[in-house]
């Protein structure tokens, strides 16, 4: 019925996208309830409208940051499957459109109660998306909530260049590394530029003689 109700809500507004609520079950021995309504419920959004991608949101400061980067024109999507998690957003490098920025969103729900230490889940989380090889953008509660909506935007737009300054360089480096293992080009006889390497046997008025070890004198001479 919740699903139903997800998909129904996902086909009225037209969006495609959904709310994915704090989970109150937490996975254990006794089943995965909380990975297979993720699961479920970005299948759900994604396909409600028909379209071939879906936003899943996680809290409402997801959905506010997804809202900030809308705003600056930034291209993005939310919740993006990478191995057993989602991506929280996914942005697109504007300088270099071959690239990607991926941005973590650690809402107040991710730390322990009155405290600003990330759960035990969380770092998990953070260190399996680092082995896949996702470099994560951290946005934290206690340096978004305090902001205005002027100083998300700024916030944001930092993030975002810093990143794309980044990959702008290691472009150059790796372009630079290919052209250092480029091949030498091949000289074609019938152009200009290759010219014949003179070898020995040219400049020599007679060919080589090998001397005739003694044990073989008599032979040779023998057989004339």
């Amino acid at each position: 019925r919740y699903l139903e109700k997800v998909r129904q809500h996902a086909f009225f507004d037209k969006w495609g996208s959904v709310m994915l609520p704090p989970h109150v079950a937490p996975d254990g021995p006794k089943g995965a309830h909380r990975s297979e309504m993720s699961k479920a419920a970005q299948l759900k959004a994604s396909t409600a409208t028909g379209s071939t991608r879906g936003d899943v949101f996680n809290s409402d400061m997801h959905r506010d940051v997804s809202a900030c980067l809308t705003h600056l024109g930034i291209e993005h999507e939310n919740g993006v499957v990478a191995g057993p998690y989602l991506l929280d957003i996914v942005a697109l490098d504007m300088v270099n459109p071959m690239r990607r920025i991926v941005y973590e969103v650690n809402s107040p729900h991710h730390y322990y109660e009155g405290t600003q230490t990330l759960t035990a889940e969380m770092k998990l989380r953070h260190r399996m998306l680092n082995r896949l090889g996702h470099r994560l953008h951290m946005v934290n509660t206690e340096d978004w909530v305090p902001l205005t909506s002027a100083q998300k935007m700024t916030f944001l737009l930092r993030l975002q260049q810093a990143q794309q300054d980044k990959n702008s360089e290691e472009a150059k480096q790796q372009a630079a590394a290919n052209t250092m293992r480029a091949p030498l080009p091949v000289l074609r006889p019938d152009s200009g530029s290759y010219q014949k390497a003179p070898t020995m046997v040219q400049k020599m008025p007679q060919p080589i003689r090998v001397p005739i070890p003694p044990s073989r004198r008599g032979q040779l001479s023998s057989t004339r």
